[in-house]
């Protein structure tokens, strides 16, 4: 096994780290996977890595809009959040 040093700027990195625990793997063995599936498929055609990045673009969209918190759900609206107010007691 040989080593490797990539640089990845800090986003980047920390997106895929919550991709590796979401996987129960580690971020070495997903990269791992990764260069060995480039390197064993050989020549990709550009319609291939087209598609392969516009499910990257979307996969980190999601993961993006679950936020720290994960998916939240629906959000409540300004009057919602208002109209739980007042039916607060008031101290």
């Amino acid at each position: 096994m040989e080593s490797l040093t990539v640089a990845i700027d800090a986003e980047t990195l920390d997106a895929a780290r919550l991709q590796a625990e979401r996987r129960n793997t580690s971020l070495d063995q997903m990269v791992s996977d990764y260069v060995a599936s480039v390197a064993h498929g050989g020549e990709r055609d550009e319609a291939s890595l087209k598609a392969d990045r516009e499910e990257n673009r979307h996969r980190l969209l999601e993961l993006i809009n679950q936020g720290v918190l994960g998916d939240l759900g629906k959000l409540p609206t300004r009057d919602e959040i208002y109209a739980e107010r007042t039916r607060w007691p008031r101290s």
